[in-house]
């Protein structure tokens, strides 16, 4: 974490040696975090970032993990209507499971 705006060169301060594991991270007002996710089994993976002021406006990003075996057991299709943002706009879904 640091204070003011991330940049490329703030890279050079991550902890990748003994960082520590948490569920919840401080964002501090005019700051940052960085964080290094593990995504340890296939599925739906929900991240979620809460502003105290606006506590009911929860924002999330959901990441898909899919599984190698291509199984309903571990993954529900993608929904039809699902919001795309960033590089992915353009790339086709992936292929259903049914």
């Amino acid at each position: 974490m640091g204070h003011g705006k991330w940049t490329p060169a703030s890279r050079r301060t991550y902890n990748l040696l003994d960082a520590v594991s948490r569920h919840t991270i401080q964002v501090y007002p005019r700051s940052w975090s960085a964080i290094m996710l593990t995504f340890d089994n296939a599925g739906m993976w929900s991240l979620r970032s809460e502003l105290w002021e606006r506590h009911y406006l929860g924002q999330q990003l959901y990441v898909s993990v899919v599984s190698p075996a291509r199984s309903l057991r571990d993954e529900y299709n993608m929904p039809d209507n699902t919001l795309l943002c960033g590089d992915v706009v353009g790339l086709p879904k992936p292929p259903s499971y049914v």
